[in-house]
């Protein structure tokens, strides 16, 4: 409890120091240095995340992830951290956010001159077409760009339906797009206050490759990334392995043991 609360100091008075610093950076007309700003604070999270929190992240299939971009990452999303461990391990990330994100007091005006793709998670044909916008900026300064197919954060052993942004990103990008499998909830819970000192994962998955269509493509990523996913939980957790289950938390409702897809057999 006490490292927990040590942490939580330390990141929440962290972050708004950065933010504050972010927002004098805000007006220069090139976003190198807030990026830069982003990258630090986040490698700071990720410091005080081990040695403060105690709680010890690794990065596997690191070979999976090309050396510069563009590269489309999509990714568990299980916690806070999530983005801020990828943005901890690559320089000016771009990231698929909320469009709700975007009006928050300085964090906002951040985001918009950090030149991250704004979404709003209920879809539509204009929502492809922003969302296609924004992400050619990205890819056409040869960055890596990260999305979270699910659109909500999801405890260890949950999952939601895959939305179909990422196929659309994957078809008019050209792009093959690396799975980023996660057992992060494990130590930082989505939205938890208390974090749990111990290990976890972030796993980079072997690319799927341009040219499938929508049913494919969706399953393929689906697949990838929850089976890996339930593998790490269960590695770091010491429980059996266990296929995760859906839980629609973006109709506000649950649905425990109603597969999206046929159920994975045990590795």
């Amino acid at each position: 409890m006490i490292r927990s609360l040590a942490f939580n100091a330390f990141f929440y008075l962290g972050t708004l120091l950065t933010a504050v610093i972010g927002i004098v950076l805000v007006p220069i007309p090139t976003p190198v240095l807030l990026r830069g700003l982003l990258h630090l604070w986040a490698r700071a999270v990720v410091w005080g995340m081990r040695w403060i929190g105690g709680m010890t992240v690794e990065f596997r299939g690191l070979e999976h992830l090309p050396a510069t971009g563009p590269a489309l990452l999509a990714g568990k999303h299980q916690s806070e951290c999530d983005g801020i461990l990828l943005a901890a391990r690559i320089r000016g990330i771009a990231f698929v956010a909320m469009q709700e994100l975007f009006r928050y007091p300085l964090i906002g005006a951040i985001l918009y001159r950090l030149q991250m793709i704004r979404v709003d998670t209920c879809g539509g044909g204009k929502e492809r077409e922003n969302l296609a916008q924004f992400a050619r900026r990205a890819y056409d300064s040869g960055r890596h760009i990260a999305i979270y197919p699910e659109g909500n954060l999801m405890a260890p052993g949950e999952r939601e339906r895959y939305r179909s942004g990422i196929y659309y990103l994957y078809r008019d990008l050209d792009l093959p797009v690396i799975p980023v499998a996660t057992s992060v909830g494990l130590v930082w819970n989505r939205r938890d206050w208390w974090k749990k000192p111990g290990r976890a994962a972030i796993e980079f998955l072997p690319a799927i490759e341009t040219g499938l269509d929508k049913q494919t493509f969706m399953r393929r990523l689906e697949e990838a990334t929850e089976g890996a996913s339930d593998r790490l939980i269960a590695e770091f957790s010491g429980r059996p392995y266990v296929p995760s289950q859906i839980v629609l938390r973006s109709q506000g409702q649950t649905g425990i043991g109603m597969p999206i897809t046929a159920p994975r057999a045990a590795p």
